[in-house]
């Protein structure tokens, strides 16, 4: 009989991929708390972040047999949950105490310390470098210096269409590099 606690994370995907329910209540077990407790220190909202936790696991069980590119549960998990509660706030999901919460942390909190994000930003950086280079450019533009599409346009001396045929260009070919990671997907 396997004892699902010594298993490591790797070992326990592995058997989640084949429909161990086991496996995946012992990965929900392990995470669950500091995955909350991560949501909560942001939210400072009880049932947002269960609500969001729990769909990050839920995400997780009905794509159990596509989770193969995943290299750390953790840190999936962590992005996921990242990106599911950005969803509830552009959703309107998130009560407005949330935002007057978020409001008071202290400068010192960034958030692109997380090392989920730091490996988030290395992929999509890997990916936006197999770009053509004007679309590249402009895309980097566009949001890493968070120039308007009429800005770049005066900067390069193209027309605001042209710029935005090229972001259009950039987010089509990030979503289909990173649509087997469709918590991360709706980010763009």
């Amino acid at each position: 009989m396997t004892d699902y606690k010594l298993q490591s994370d790797q070992q326990l995907l592995d058997m989640l991929r084949m429909d161990n329910r086991v496996a995946f209540d012992e990965i929900y077990t392990r995470h669950w708390p500091k995955l909350y407790q991560s949501i909560f220190n942001v939210c400072r909202d009880r049932e947002t972040s269960v609500d969001v936790c729990q769909e990050v696991f839920i995400w997780l069980w009905e794509h159990r047999n596509a989770v193969n590119v995943i290299s750390s549960i953790k840190g999936y998990l962590f992005a996921a949950a990242k990106y599911k509660f950005i969803s509830y706030i552009r959703k309107g999901k998130v009560k407005e105490s949330v935002f007057t919460k978020i409001k008071e942390l202290p400068d010192s909190y960034t958030i692109e310390e997380n090392l989920e994000v730091k490996e988030l930003q290395h992929i999509i950086g890997q990916i936006t470098d197999r770009l053509p280079e004007k679309c590249r450019e402009i895309f980097k533009m566009s949001r890493n210096e968070q120039l308007s599409n009429k800005e770049i346009a005066v900067r390069l001396g193209l027309s605001e269409k042209t710029v935005e045929n090229q972001i259009t260009i950039a987010l089509r070919r990030l979503r289909g590099a990173l649509s087997h990671m469709s918590c991360w997907f709706f980010l763009f």
